[in-house]
């Protein structure tokens, strides 16, 4: 009984999942010879076979295709922007870091033991050669100097005697029995001792004088001064190994940088030519100098550790753009090339083999073109070989291209143009 009322369930089951299956397809088939209703009439004459929408508008998009239109929009070919390479001439430069150095620092220390009783500069000032920085109490020495004057007016006077002496002398030598040569002889040795204590008390002033000099600290040199490590009620000694300050020279400077091995002949010819050989600073990143030199120094050796040689370049630097142990990019031009090829550096691509360009031929489809790149500085390339002045090549849309294909050109505007401003 149970295994009858299974059967019975299980027929009316799958029932049921026929009649969901099959009477839907039943209800949306036309009637045989029934006419075409109203609503249908216009899908079946949107097609030229009755084919359903879908297949019609991939149709429309192969005629489209065949027609002459690309995927991107355009007619005829894919659009790009292009650039026409320019004949100029070229600085030939090379770049190199190095560092702002000064010409002179001077670290100033007291030349005798002495209490700071004044002080007359301050951190971070201009001092020019000869301005008084500090004073040293100069009392005792100048008791000294005042006790050598004295001496020296004492032994003055002793040897003004001692002259007269002799000539007095001198004058009754030549009569009989009166001076003895043997007194005349001693007359003039006690002279020449007078002159000589004379000259040794001037020789004590003059020592003392230089000694009283040490007390009134200058500036030796033109610049700026440093962190000043003594002030006013310091006892300072002329052993003391801590400068009273620093100054360093802030105009002209040097920036010291170093040069491959395999560049030295090209500085050596630049600096054997006998022009002014144009050294550019600049801050790292930036495009805009922040100062003009020459360069005036090539080491006489090659560093074997590092295969390099240091050059140095002289700058005026009377606005201080560039401050001593600043690192800054130092731009060489070595020489210029003339009548050379130019095109943007957005024109120039790579591959695997090397550097290329698209060159759009006059049949309107591009070209994979290799290409030797001289040099390449902010906006411009120099192109060695592989295009020629005039020549198109293309500058944007070069990801949609590959090897002739067809293009729409259109070329840029004269501000998107390469030129030749390293």
């Amino acid at each position: 009984m149970l295994t009858r009322m299974r059967l019975i369930l299980l027929a009316l089951l799958v029932a049921v999942v026929v009649g969901f299956v099959v009477y839907p397809k039943l209800s949306a088939a036309p009637t045989v010879g029934a006419s075409a209703s109203p609503a249908s009439a216009p899908a079946q004459s949107a097609g030229s076979s009755g084919s359903p929408p879908g297949i019609k508008q991939a149709a429309g998009a192969g005629q489209a295709a065949g027609g002459g239109q690309t995927a991107s929009g355009g007619a005829g070919g894919i659009a790009v922007v292009t650039a026409i390479a320019a004949k100029q001439d070229v600085p030939i430069t090379e770049d190199a870091v190095g560092w702002v150095e000064p010409i002179a620092t001077v670290a100033i220390r007291a030349r005798m033991d002495g209490v700071i009783v004044e002080q007359n500069v301050q951190e971070g000032a201009i001092v020019k050669v000869g301005d008084v920085l500090f004073r040293l109490d100069d009392r005792a020495i100048q008791a000294t100097i005042a006790k050598d004057e004295a001496s020296i007016a004492k032994d003055q006077a002793v040897l003004d005697q001692a002259k007269a002496d002799l000539k007095r002398d001198q004058s009754l030598a030549g009569r009989n029995n009166v001076i003895t040569e043997q007194q005349l002889e001693l007359q003039q040795s006690v002279e020449k001792a007078g002159e000589a204590t004379v000259a040794m008390d001037k020789a004590t002033l003059q020592a003392d004088q230089v000694q009283l000099s040490y007390a009134t600290i200058t500036a030796p040199i033109a610049g700026r001064v440093g962190v000043i490590n003594q002030t006013t009620g310091n006892l300072v000694h002329a052993s003391d190994q801590t400068p009273l300050l620093t100054i360093t020279q802030m105009a002209p400077v040097r920036v010291s940088y170093a040069v491959a091995e395999s560049n030295l002949e090209t500085y050596r010819t630049a600096l054997r030519s006998g022009t002014l050989v144009l050294v550019e600073a600049f801050v790292n990143g930036s495009d805009k100098p922040l100062a003009s030199g020459k360069l005036t120094f090539l080491d006489s050796s090659v560093d074997n550790s590092s295969g390099t040689v240091t050059v140095k370049a002289e700058f005026a630097n009377e606005d201080e753009a560039l401050w001593p142990g600043a690192f800054v990019t130092a731009r060489t031009q070595l020489s210029v090339l003339q009548g050379a090829t130019v095109v943007p550096v957005a024109a120039a691509q790579q591959n695997d083999k090397g550097p290329f360009v698209f060159l759009v031929k006059p049949d309107a489809t591009v070209a994979i073109q290799p290409v030797i790149i001289r040099q390449s500085r902010r906006d411009t390339a120099v192109i060695s070989s592989g295009v020629n002045p005039g020549d198109h090549v293309v500058i944007e849309g070069q990801l949609r291209l590959t090897n002739g294909a067809h293009v729409v050109e259109k070329v840029a505007s004269a501000d998107k143009v390469a030129t030749a401003t390293p």
